[in-house]
């Protein structure tokens, strides 16, 4: 085992497997959430138990959580800190990480596109006529966000960007869509890119061709 601090909290890590895996409690602690029972309900896969040891030296029974569950369970997180424990999570992983696997750049590509899905498909819930302009422009708006905020001078692709871009490219989008929802639902009338490149002061630098 081995124990791992973030934001003042202790992660526990067991090799399981050829792997590493976490306390499923030290996670959920250090994000917030209260109920690890409840937050591990809608993870299906890459969670089992192990032989721990506590605080006081005792060795218990724990929930442990592979990465892709660990990831899993911080992108689904409102918290506040669960953007910045997205950032330490790589570190993390890449350090304890052995030989055998998937990269953990590559886990993450995996669940990079189930939320990518999961916001469109929210755009398709909440639009009245969700179109393929849509999808282009939720897109083209976290992009051009996240390659400002990381000093880029043009727009570049997501498939460019690394693991911390994507990482806040996810938060980007997710605004984007709620906004986007809201302002089809009640009718606001608003500019959803004007008001996203507000809150984060896009420089007019980025923009080869009109914002969306």
């Amino acid at each position: 085992m081995k124990i791992e601090k973030w934001n003042g909290h202790d992660i526990r890590f067991v090799e399981h497997n050829g792997a590493w895996w976490a306390v499923a409690a030290d996670v959920t602690n250090a994000l917030n959430l209260k109920q690890t029972t409840r937050a591990l309900e809608k993870i299906k896969d890459g969670v089992t138990t192990s032989k721990v040891i506590d605080r006081l030296g005792r060795e218990q029974e724990a929930n442990i959580i592979n990465e892709k569950a660990i990831y899993r369970l911080s992108f689904k997180s409102k918290k506040k800190e669960a953007e910045a424990f997205q950032d330490w999570i790589f570190d993390v992983i890449k350090k304890l990480r052995q030989s055998a696997g998937l990269e953990g750049f590559e886990v993450f590509k995996m669940l990079d596109k189930e939320q990518q899905r999961a916001m469109m498909k929210k755009l398709d819930s909440s639009l009245v006529k969700a179109s393929k302009v849509d999808y282009i422009k939720a897109n083209t708006i976290a992009n051009k966000v996240v390659s400002n905020l990381y000093g880029y001078t043009r727009m570049i692709k997501k498939a460019e960007m690394q693991p911390d871009m994507l990482v806040k490219r996810q938060s980007i989008l997710d605004e984007t869509v709620n906004l986007m929802a809201m302002n089809s639902i009640f009718n606001l009338g608003i500019s959803v890119s004007d008001k996203i490149y507000e809150k984060y002061k896009l420089n007019d630098i980025v923009f080869a061709n009109p914002p969306c």
